[in-house]
């Protein structure tokens, strides 16, 4: 009889460390508790609080671009 191994987790996005930097202690406290309990059927990348800050991050570069863009003229 073979023993069950459950499935590895889910593959973390490539700019997960920038967005785990930046949460608050009951952020972070609550993606470890979805890690534990939820395992390989938590995907970060599909949290609110990941596309919310994902957004957030793209509107600040796209920003900071037209900006750079201005300043050149």
């Amino acid at each position: 009889m073979q023993k069950y191994t459950p499935p590895t987790s889910a593959p973390l996005p490539n700019d997960f460390a920038e967005f785990y930097e930046e949460l608050t202690p009951q952020e972070k406290q609550l993606h470890q508790l979805a890690t534990e309990k939820l395992g390989s059927s938590y995907f970060v990348q599909w949290t609110h609080m990941y596309t919310k800050w994902s957004k957030a991050k793209a509107e600040k570069a796209n920003a900071e671009k037209a900006n750079a863009e201005k300043g050149k003229c």
